[in-house]
Order: C-alpha cells, then structure tokens, then sequence
C-alpha cells in the first residue's frame, strides 16, 4: 500500500510504483519507435527500384496474309541492395526472399502474374517454367547470378530482377507489309483506355549469422503514362522502407 493506516505516505512503494511505470512508458515507447522506424542501421538497405512499363507482343501467329498476336503488359522490376556504409560490422548475405505477395487489380482486365529471369538469350520468357505463384528466392553467393536455374545474388549485395505482367488483355491483327510500334500504345489499339494495379510483397534478407530482417515493398503499376507515352522508365531512390529483425 502506498498509504498506511496513519494516513502517512509509504514513500518506498511509492517510488518502487513511480519506477515501474516510468520503465513500461519507455518499454512502450521503444517498441512503438521500432515498430515506425525499424532497425536504426540495417546491415543492407535498398538504395532504389527501377521499373521498366510497356506493353509488348507475345504468341506471334500468321494467318493467311495476317498477323495475330496477344498483348502483354510488362514491367521489369530491379531492385538494387546494397551494404550500408554506416554499419561497420560484418554482414553476409544468405539469402533474399520475396513472399506474401498480394496483388490488387483494381480495374485491370487480365491476369496478372510474376516471373523470374529466363536461363534463355531473353531475359524474360513468359512461359510456366518461370512463373512465380508463392515466392522469389535468391542464394548468397560470391556474384549476382540470374541465368541459372537457382537464382543467386552477391552476399554483399547486388540486383534483384523479376518481371510483373498482365496478360489475357486482348489481340491485334495487322497485314504481313503493316509496321506496328511495339509500347504501351498498343493497349490503346485493343481499346484499353486504363491500366493501373497494385502489387505488395514483403521482402526479407536472412544473414549468416541468423539475423533475418523484413521490409514491405509496395508499387502502383504500370508507372508513368504508357498508353500515351509508350514506355515509361522510372527509378524511384527516396524510399521509406523500414527493415525489422524476424
């Protein structure tokens, strides 16, 4: 009791209570700011993102003096990680994880689907060997590596490559001797008159010394104004991603 009988203050309670509620204020109050900021110096941070919009054509077929071809929209994604300069402890890298992806098409037609690099000449094929359906895994290795069949990155940091599309969005026909301008006025020929969704997806790097930190990656697709523009490049560096220990 903090009083007594006597009506008299019991002055060690009170500064045993004082003291308990002053350390779950800054109990709280840490954790709060953790939660906002995350790791105040992360090993390795995202240093920018670099998107490529456009549209392009994909299952080429002639057809008595005709051409036919289905409409994709792509955009290819690089993320840049690299060491930060202001930790000074060693850091390795084993690897990168990108999960818990949600797609939200809002008013989009059309499938929309992810894929790794291709290990052929192009650096997408968007067959079923390369879709992406739960999570993109990429190894710590001494080099970035993206051709083979286990994807690997440089334990110090390197690209992650990987595309997003929408397709199922429609056809074009046009003449053996007729040019066509591959971009995203494409979609405007097959009557598309907007195209904007959402992909997240959280993105978390594992260490070798078992420290696994998580960031939530958010972009608003395709960037820019493809239909007009035809191809949008966009790098986006002043990010507020937020890293915290799993």
């Amino acid at each position: 009791m903090l009083i007594d009988r006597n009506k008299k203050m019991n002055v060690p309670a009170y500064i045993a209570t004082l003291i308990i509620v002053i350390t779950l204020i800054i109990v709280i109050f840490i954790v709060y700011k953790y939660h906002v900021e995350g790791e105040a110096i992360p090993p390795f941070k995202i240093s920018k993102i670099n998107v490529v919009s456009t549209a392009q054509t994909e299952n080429l077929k002639a057809q008595e003096g005709t051409y036919i071809a289905d409409i994709v929209q792509n955009n290819d994604v690089r993320i840049a990680i690299e060491k930060n300069p202001d930790y000074k402890k060693e850091a390795i890298i084993k690897k990168i994880t990108i999960n818990n992806i949600q797609i939200d098409p809002k008013d989009t037609k059309g499938n929309i689907e992810i894929y790794r690099p291709s290990q052929g000449e192009k650096l997408y094929e968007y067959q079923e060997q390369y879709k992406i359906d739960e999570q993109i895994e990429y190894i710590g290795e001494q080099e970035t590596y993206t051709k083979g069949e286990v994807l690997q990155i440089s334990n110090q940091g390197g690209i992650l490559d990987f595309s997003i599309i929408v397709n199922n969005l429609g056809t074009i026909t046009y003449n053996e001797n007729e040019a066509i301008k591959v971009d995203g006025t494409l979609l405007k020929q097959i009557g598309i008159e907007k195209i904007s969704y959402q992909v997240k997806f959280d993105l978390i790097i594992e260490l070798e010394n078992d420290i696994n930190l998580k960031t939530k990656i958010t972009l608003d697709l395709p960037t820019g104004n493809i239909l007009e523009n035809g191809t949008e490049i966009t790098e986006i560096t002043e990010m507020k991603t937020v890293f915290k220990r799993i």
